[in-house]
């Protein structure tokens, strides 16, 4: 799904394809300040040393169960203490995670402010930019990461120490040697400022696409208050999925990593190995060699993108439909383009990749095959010489000859076109594209019923616990650090969030961003159901589940005919999760590296402040600077800047606001449509009834929810079994039989080849725009596996 996939907190990803209609489809820097005081040279005085941590007498401590549990989420039902160096979370986390901490280290100062502060709005103005490019790519917060580091060194060696007063606080332009605790502020605000946010799709779509009059107070304020909504979700989170040890968050570990090899000695977390090349030159070699490597397969050799094994043995329309990854199911489908597989199958628990894999196999390669051939879903458009592709998104008429768009949909006054859809409809779409819809129907009822039979009991006595107004529980390492901090209550972040609803309700009433107030809480609503699921399964597996389709489905049966609150709605309800899940994964890096939690909150606060302002001025500002009332360098017949992202949303809008639920999921989709619900809700109590009557280890692994967050239509299908196999190298073999490079090196190697890429992509995109690669066999210009259709050259575009 276009919102389901693994995340980290560099990952900047534009995801909307047409169906969502949706798609239902993260200078040379010096080496680490050795001169600041750590544990390597002595204890300076106020750390605070990790409890020592004893075996609990529990025979079973070391019995695979246990471990199954405790890697799979479910907390240990024995309130004791854990044995550190025997349990399989903790040896993850200690790998990376220091367990002392300095709380007299300064945190907020003026460096770590302005430096945060400045990357978040360079963050913010070129991935504000970079969204309206043909093929989108952002700029990781990563980058600020590395660049701040020596920046931070420079003003601590050069800016003067004088020391001031103001109104009785003493402060200073440089307070010391900077130190960990900034760095991390830095990334923090750099992270919130510095991304797209979802509400902006709003903003672009009805001043650029729909040309409505949007000006910069309400658009600011629209976004504002979608981003600061979920932020405050965010604090309410965390008793279920950020103080909890078993939630482990997998997509921090790579930044986690990152920190490390700046500010940690590695004999401190690993222990004296035999691996001498320290963390930092490591990132370093892996970030250039995966820079080098990857003009390979982005300007040079492109086929190596897509190695369609199937379609070397035959060019048939089936081996077509089923093995091709661009217009197909990607079957036997590899690739050596690490761009499409990331930072995923490092850092993700195998057990996770295993799950995904086998759903990718029964619902694509399976399912998806079965309905087309037997027309179970009434999607018989593709005819008999696959006139039509498995992998299409578009949206046809009832003879599968007209694809939908706003062209067509709409009157040119924004109005539906009513004679249009009586005429043409009922409207088809492929079988891949629809089971992609399943899988998200399938998912919503999965999660509530996989999480309250699995953590049911876990999440009732949290909210007892909140209700008493108890404190920050857990007796691991790090919440006994965080014990030292003033914690923020749960009732501060709920406040903060209502009076942003108050924001959100002022705004749909007074601005050209339209909803009424009940839709507004219906939409927060929606969002307390799932936010406690959704960021659990995110907290263990690292998968993002979200609310893009049933949020405008919702709309569409409610608001019919009126595509701008269609596209309101969509965006609020959509956006507060996957802003709460954002900011609690930020969160959760606070709670590893020992940020206070008040600074943190005010660190979120002001970062997504400067992002919204920083975001909706830069989108206004090319929109009047560089689309049709400027220089028209964005426009539709543009070949790298044609804004397809924004015009693919707005599509969305008008397909649920024009046609609706009703009409789309009519006739021969509706008995599946709505039995996806229920098979979803039912799924999950099989492994949990096979546990409670033949307990095995197993059954934990069982995640259905997990099981349908697979390949979906619209992207290259591509990444499958690379996926697979790099996970079973790092996550498997590496991790049982080679457990201290393991340690040492698998985060760190992630970070580096993610950083190393994300800078390939950005250079070999811009330098295409004028300089495009060698066309030949190997690099054509159509797509890589051009060779599984007989009647595509790779010479296509120049014939």
């Amino acid at each position: 799904m276009a919102d389901s996939g693994i995340t980290h907190r560099h990952a900047i990803t534009r995801q909307d394809s047409f169906a969502s209609v949706s798609a239902p489809a993260e200078a040379a820097v010096a080496g680490p300040n050795t001169s600041r005081p750590s544990s390597l040279h002595g204890t300076p005085a106020g750390v605070i040393h990790a409890p020592t941590i004893l075996p609990k007498d529990d025979p079973n401590k070391r019995d695979a169960a246990y471990v199954a549990f405790e890697k799979a989420g479910i907390e240990n039902p024995d309130d004791g203490e854990y044995d550190e160096e025997d349990d399989a979370i903790a040896r993850a986390i200690n790998s990376v995670v220091p367990q002392t901490d300095d709380p007299t280290d300064p945190v907020v100062t003026l460096r770590s402010v302005l430096l945060g502060t400045l990357w978040g709005i360079i963050l913010g103005i070129l991935n504000a930019a970079f969204a309206f490019r043909t093929s989108y790519f952002g700029v990781p917060d990563t980058v600020a990461t590395l660049i701040s580091y020596p920046m931070g060194l420079a003003m601590a060696r050069f800016l003067p120490t004088t020391k001031f007063s103001t109104f009785g606080y003493q402060w200073s332009l440089n307070p010391g040697p900077f130190n960990k605790k900034e760095h991390v502020i830095i990334v923090l605000i750099a992270s919130a400022a510095g991304g797209v946010p979802y509400g902006l799709d709003n903003v672009v779509a009805q001043k650029m696409v729909a040309n409505q009059i949007v000006t910069f107070a309400p658009a600011f304020f629209w976004v504002l208050a979608t981003q600061m909504t979920g932020l405050g979700c965010a604090g309410v989170l965390r008793r279920f999925i950020i103080w909890p040890r078993e939630m482990t968050w997998p997509g921090n570990f790579g930044d986690l990593s990152l920190f490390a090899s700046f500010w940690n000695s590695d004999v401190d977390l690993v222990g004296q190995t035999k691996y001498t090349l320290g963390r930092y030159s490591f990132f370093w070699i892996v970030a250039i060699s995966i820079f080098i490597y990857e003009w390979l397969p982005m300007y040079f050799f492109s086929t190596l993108q897509a190695i369609s094994l199937l379609c070397w043995f035959s060019k048939s329309t089936a081996v077509k439909q089923i093995g091709n990854s661009y217009n197909g199911l990607g079957m036997l489908t590899f690739t050596l383009d690490y761009q499409y597989v990331l930072g995923a199958p490092l850092t993700t628990p195998f057990w996770v990749t295993c799950v995904t894999t086998v759903g990718s196999i029964l619902w694509c390669y399976v399912l998806v095959p079965i309905l087309n051939t037997t027309n179970m879903a009434g999607s018989d458009i593709l005819g008999d010489n696959g006139e039509i592709d498995y992998n299409d998104n578009s949206i046809y008429d009832v003879t599968g000859t007209i694809s939908l768009g706003s062209s067509n949909v709409l009157n040119p006054d924004f109005t539906v076109n009513q004679t249009f859809i009586d005429e043409n409809g009922p409207f088809q779409i492929t079988t891949f594209f629809y089971v992609s819809y399943i899988q998200s129907f399938f998912i919503l009822t999965a999660s509530l019923s996989h999480i309250w039979l699995w953590y049911g009991p876990q999440i009732i006595r949290q909210v007892r616990q909140m209700r008493a107004g108890e404190g920050r529980q857990g007796n691991d390492v790090h919440n006994t650090l965080m014990r030292a901090y003033a914690e923020v209550p749960e009732y501060c972040y709920l406040g903060f969030a209502l009076v942003w609803v108050v924001v959100m309700i002022i705004v749909g009433h007074t601005t050209v961003f339209t909803m009424s107030w009940w839709s507004i809480l219906l939409a927060v609503a929606l969002n307390g159901i799932f936010l406690v699921p959704f960021g659990i399964l995110q907290a263990i597996t690292g998968y993002q589940m979200g609310l893009n389709v049933i949020t405008e489905m919702i709309a569409g049966f409610l608001f019919q005919g009126q595509v701008i609150q269609v596209m309101c709605f969509k965006s609020f309800g959509y956006n507060v999760l996957i802003q709460a899940l954002a900011m609690a994964g930020d969160l959760k890096l606070g709670h590893y590296l020992h940020i206070a939690p008040w600074i943190m909150f005010g660190t979120q606060i002001w970062g997504n402040l400067v992002g919204a302002a920083v975001s909706t001025g830069s989108s206004l500002w090319i929109i009047d600077n560089w689309g049709p009332n400027g220089s028209n360098m964005i426009n539709p017949s543009s070949t790298q800047w044609n804004n397809i992202y924004y015009e693919t949303f707005f599509d969305a809008g008008i397909i649920w606001g024009a046609i609706g639920p009703k009409d789309f999921f009519g006739q021969a989709y509706k008995n599946l449509t709505y039995l996806a619900f229920l098979i979803g809700a039912i799924a999950p109590v099989i492994p949990w009834l096979g546990n409670r009557y033949y307990p095995s280890r197993w059954w934990v692994y069982i995640n259905f929810p997990l099981f349908a967050t697979t390949m979906t239509s619209g992207g290259f299908q591509n990444s499958v079994w690379m996926t697979l196999i790099l996970a079973f190298i790092f996550q498997f073999y590496l991790y049982r039989h080679k457990f201290a490079w393991w340690s040492k090196y698998t985060y760190t190697l992630q970070t580096g080849l993610d950083v190393g890429t994300a800078i390939a992509v950005v250079v070999t995109a811009l330098l295409s725009s004028s300089h495009p690669g060698p066309v030949w066999r190997g690099n054509p210009n159509t797509y890589a596996d051009y060779y599984c259709d007989e009647t595509i050259s790779w010479q296509a575009a120049d014939s």
